[in-house]
């Protein structure tokens, strides 16, 4: 199932200044839009949202506007902003012009427990309201209560309680956040979000640490009020972004097909009001032997009937095979219009027909050396694509 990952920092040290990187030895280096899509590809994820990273504030303007542009992966931001600042209101209406900001964020985790609880501070987060925007907020658990008087004060704003509000899952620090998250979510106007969690585990964290955390956030919040963030590269502290989608796939296992959607992708395109992707593509690569080049064109003359209904069922459309001679390599291309293609390629691969025309074909063809076991085309990225 596709994934939308709300929460995603990329560092750039030649472009900006991270004062606090200083501190951070592991994490103080550059984590570029590149290198993460090359592993949230496979993982499902197709899209994500910038989350500002705390630059120095004369950079923080200019982080909003690189980010939005830096990979066509990247569907908005979240931009850095000072709601604490007389010219806050300034400072919004530069941002509400810029295609693909999503929401604000003013890390408070690491500040003065006053500093949100100013007049001024709430004034100009309801200011978000009639500019669209979200405010992502970042407490520390014993925060929470004063996270809580905020959103209170801005009812018309839609916030985000980012890192499941920071629990101490190391300590095991179940309580008093268990009660506060609860008294959190009776606010209609916040969302949780499921990330950071793993970098406030121990190093060698199972995932029977982080369920009780997750499961206390999504049970307080219900279905429609949560999302997912991978807050990489920070949860590369003690895991990587792999393990970390699949502890989420596992920790939700059991949920219906639609609470792991509204989970992973259908509740971040509504509250960040993203436009739904309604079609995706893929391309795929995979050899074929050379003795088998004649017999692969002639059935592929007349696939049947069932097979191609299997097709069209799973919400793909616009399949084509290319053959590539003399390096006999085919290519398939096609397009996505479901909501779960795992599930709809699981689907595909249990039709009695379907599995009929694979014997038919797979010895005709030959896996490239470089998939991993048990796997059969190559996934490709897309790096261009124009309608």
């Amino acid at each position: 199932m596709r994934i939308v990952d709300t929460h995603l920092h990329l560092v750039y040290p030649d472009r900006f200044s991270y004062p606090w990187l200083g501190g951070a030895p592991a994490l103080n280096k550059p984590w570029d839009a590149t290198a993460y899509f090359q592993e949230a590809g496979p993982l499902g994820i197709e899209t994500a949202l910038h989350m500002e990273v705390d630059v120095a504030e004369k950079d923080m303007e200019a982080e909003t506007g690189f980010m939005l542009g830096v990979h066509p992966q990247v569907g908005g931001a979240i931009a850095a902003a000072r709601p604490e600042h007389q010219d806050f209101a300034a400072h919004i209406e530069r941002l509400a012009v810029m295609n693909g900001v999503k929401g604000v964020r003013r890390i408070l985790h690491t500040q003065p427990d006053a500093l949100s609880q100013s007049a001024l501070f709430a004034e100009n987060i309801r200011r978000l309201e009639a500019a669209r925007l979200n405010f992502d907020l970042c407490v520390l658990a014993r925060q929470l209560p004063i996270g809580r008087a905020l959103a209170t004060k801005c009812p018309s704003v839609q916030f985000v309680l980012d890192h499941c509000g920071v629990p101490d899952i190391a300590g095991g620090g179940l309580d008093p956040w268990r009660t506060e998250i609860k008294r959190m979510a009776e606010l209609p106007n916040v969302a949780a979000k499921i990330s950071g969690v793993v970098a406030y585990a121990k190093p060698g964290w199972t995932i029977d640490d982080i369920r009780p955390y997750v499961e206390h956030v999504i049970e307080s919040f219900g279905w429609d009020r949560v999302v997912w963030g991978s807050d990489h590269p920070v949860c590369t502290l003690t895991a990587n972004l792999t393990r970390w989608v699949e502890t989420t796939r596992a920790l939700v296992s059991g949920a219906s097909q639609s609470e792991r959607a509204r989970l992973l992708h259908r509740n971040a395109e509504r509250i960040y009001r993203l436009p739904k992707k309604a079609t995706r593509r893929y391309g795929r690569l995979l050899g074929l032997k050379p003795e088998a080049i004649s017999e692969y064109r002639r059935v592929h003359e007349a696939v049947w009937p069932l097979v191609l209904k299997q097709i069209k069922n799973s919400n793909i459309s616009n399949y084509s095979i290319y053959l590539r001679e003399p390096e006999n390599l085919l290519f398939a291309y096609y397009e996505y219009t479901g909501d779960d293609h795992d599930g709809d390629m699981a689907k595909m691969a249990a039709d009695p027909a379907t599995q009929k025309w694979w014997d038919l074909c797979m010895p005709m063809q030959q896996p490239l050396a470089t998939v991993g076991e048990g796997a059969w085309w190559a996934e490709m990225a897309e790096v261009f694509h124009i309608d």
